[in-house]
């Protein structure tokens, strides 16, 4: 009878020291037991590779690597017991195992689709850190600003916020620790773009039961190669504006040939503007220094003919009135009218310019 005894209390001995992983699985898919609310998600963000920016449309796809840790006793176990410090999965055995656990439900608010080419590590530490790296790409939603073309800045945001759990039950948070695994790379796949750097700044998010729920921003900042739109886009503006140089200073040039030049130049401008717009959507129609400057060509190019034909007409009657004012502002014309709109494009460039 003792013996009996003895085997049923050994028995249940080893039942109460049987580890949390041994549990029912839905125990623990509620918030972590015996740690202080609200739960911090400690996050990492690595933007591995930006595919492709497209600017009017306000869209982007990155290639991103997000890590994920948390806090949770439930599945901690004795290291020494089981033979290893931490308890790694990847690919679909982590995503099973992440069906048995509680994960704080970490969602990008501006994604657009699926994830694709997505890849999945999760390790569980002997003191009860959970450890989810993921690797993915996606299309997200993007606010740009084309005000600057091309001297323009795009803030690439990712919106991470935890939609299951108000603020007082969990909450996003990067430390200093977390911003040295985060960061964006160099060499970006899209082409005339370079990365200026990556910043973490937090923000609350009100749900549809007027809760307030936590939101990490991680910004990833972009600055357009503007060297490279120097040939493609100033020159051959400047070209077009030129030709009232010609009108302007080429003596012995008859009016009608002078009005065919001006009317050829507005049709290369607009011309010009076409081009423009078809290969960089949004260069022109929206307020941007290219857009200043071809709007401002047109007017340009109309007033260097008019002045042109009035003071013409007024020198040809050397016996009207204004025969010599006519000639004397027409000699100030000649320096000032090109002047004042080189002066214009380059004051609508530096503004554009970031400061």
């Amino acid at each position: 009878m003792r013996r009996l005894v003895l085997i049923a209390l050994l028995l249940l001995a080893s039942v109460g020291m049987a580890p949390a992983e041994d549990a029912a699985p839905g125990a623990r898919t509620t918030l972590p037991q015996g740690v202080e609310l609200p739960v911090r998600v400690r996050v990492a963000l690595r933007v591995l590779n930006v595919l492709e920016i497209k600017e009017v449309a306000g869209q982007g796809r990155l290639q991103v690597e997000l890590t994920q840790r948390w806090q949770d006793p439930r599945l901690a176990f004795d290291a020494i017991a089981r033979g290893l410090a931490r308890d790694d999965r990847v690919g679909d055995e982590a995503d099973e195992y992440l069906k048995t656990i509680w994960t704080p439900g970490l969602t990008l608010d501006n994604q657009i689709g699926d994830k694709d080419s997505r890849s999945v590590a999760l390790s569980v530490h002997a003191h009860g850190e959970v450890m989810l790296i993921e690797r993915f790409e996606s299309d997200f939603r993007f606010r740009m600003n084309m005000d600057a073309f091309p001297f323009d800045q795009q803030r690439l945001t990712l919106s991470l916020s935890l939609p299951r759990y108000p603020q007082q039950e969990a909450v996003i948070v990067t430390t200093e620790a977390d911003r040295q695994f985060s960061g964006v790379d160099a060499t970006p796949s899209v082409v005339d773009w370079r990365p200026l750097g990556l910043r973490f700044s937090n923000d609350l998010a009100m749900g549809w039961n007027a809760r307030s729920y936590s939101r990490l921003n991680a910004t990833v900042t972009m600055a357009r190669d503007a060297q490279r739109y120097i040939l493609r886009v100033f020159v051959p503006i400047m070209a077009v504006l030129a030709v009232s140089l010609f009108v302007l200073w080429s003596p012995g040039l008859k009016e009608q040939d002078k009005g065919g030049l001006i009317f050829s130049s507005l049709l290369a401008l607009a011309a010009i503007s076409f081009t423009f717009e078809s290969s960089f959507p949004g260069s022109i129609s929206l307020n941007t220094p290219i857009a200043e400057m071809i709007s401002l060509g047109y007017l340009y190019l109309v007033a260097v003919l008019m002045f042109e034909i009035v003071l013409a007409v007024a020198i040809a009657r050397p016996q009207g009135r204004w025969s010599g004012e006519a000639a004397a502002l027409r000699s100030h014309l000649r320096w000032a009218l090109p002047a004042i709109m080189l002066i214009v494009c380059l004051g609508a460039a530096l503004r554009a310019l970031p400061g």
